[in-house]
């Protein structure tokens, strides 16, 4: 779990102050497949009393093991991305303003001193996987015929693909110059 004691900082507004946080997330499960984390998930942050809320900004950077989408092997995913939430204290503990303010769609809720980061990091790591993950740009991906792992080479099926319906004409220009 990414965890901060924010008990001080709730308590002065516009002091800021810097967590290093750690933590072995489990796996996740997006679009059907299973995506697991290779080592810890770090969070760098500097996180801000606004007077409405603590304003966290910051980088969140880790490994992933993914499957490619062509070959269907898996492979490391570095990510290294940029994290800023603000967090409001809920209403009944005395720290929010009694107003509604116009971020608080834009805001987290939590109440006590103990703030876990870990839904909005994990949302976070998700927008930001790509929509078809590929060990490399080149990956030649699986024969369609054999089922092959191109990347290991060349497999001995045909290569030369031939619509159907032009099949009978595939020898014409041949016949021609005959």
């Amino acid at each position: 779990m990414l965890q901060m004691d924010v008990a001080s900082l709730k308590r002065s507004i516009g002091d800021t102050s810097c967590y290093e946080l750690q933590a072995a997330l489990t796996p996740l499960e997006v679009r059907g497949e299973t995506v697991s984390f290779c080592g810890p998930v770090r969070v760098s942050l500097d996180v801000c009393n606004t007077g409405e809320g603590l304003l966290a900004r910051g980088q969140i950077a880790g490994n992933l093991q993914m499957t490619c989408g062509r070959c269907l092997e898996f492979f490391p995913y570095a990510f290294s991305l940029p994290f800023e939430e603000t967090y409001r204290p809920v209403s009944g503990g005395g720290e929010a303003s009694s107003g509604s303010s116009k971020n608080d769609t834009e805001s987290v809720t939590f109440s006590g001193d103990i703030l876990d980061i870990t839904p909005e990091v994990i949302n976070n790591i998700i927008l930001a996987l790509p929509m078809k993950a590929l060990c490399r740009e080149d990956c030649p991906g699986l024969c369609p015929h054999c089922g092959c792992n191109l990347k290991a080479g060349q497999c001995g099926c045909e290569s030369e693909k031939i619509d159907p319906r032009f099949n009978v004409l595939k020898d014409f220009f041949g016949r021609e110059k005959k």
